[in-house]
């Protein structure tokens, strides 16, 4: 495969990203991550790195084990620049109760944006930035106040 990928193509990957692998089932999303992320595959997370498809998988698949009704939205972009795709985005999910240390019941509704910055290579994404509204997430589960 060519490194290079047209804007069409990289689009295309991100949708991929966003419509598939994060609304897997979580006995899925061990196949899709490897088929759109390369094995030597580098994401950033705010408090940790992780490296390769199986640990990509793991890490989606715990955020969104905390909810039902998932709903990860693309609300501006993608933008493709080179190797790179970056997007904003809404989660939205229903709170199953699980956090620990949470206040918060089961079933509130919780919804915070980001953005992702991907870089590709070979068809497949080669490294991932993600930047959260950690705070306005939280706030929804009860361990900031809201002001």
């Amino acid at each position: 495969m060519e490194a290079w990928m047209s804007v069409e193509q990289a689009k295309t990957l991100y949708a991929k990203w966003i419509d598939e692998l994060w609304h897997a089932d979580p006995k899925e999303m061990g196949a899709i991550a490897a088929e759109i992320s390369a094995p030597d595959f580098v994401g950033h997370w705010p408090t940790k790195d992780i490296y390769g498809p199986d640990q990509l998988a793991e890490m989606i698949r715990d955020g969104v084990s905390l909810f039902s009704s998932v709903r990860v939205e693309v609300t501006v972009g993608p933008l493709v620049e080179g190797d790179l795709v970056s997007a904003r985005w809404m989660f939205r999910g229903v709170y199953n109760g699980e956090f620990p240390g949470s206040p918060v019941e089961a079933g509130a509704e919780v919804s915070f944006s980001g953005m992702d910055i991907m870089r590709y290579a070979e068809g497949k994404f080669s490294e991932y930035w993600v930047c959260s509204d950690g705070i306005q997430f939280m706030e929804q589960l009860g361990f900031v106040p809201k002001p």
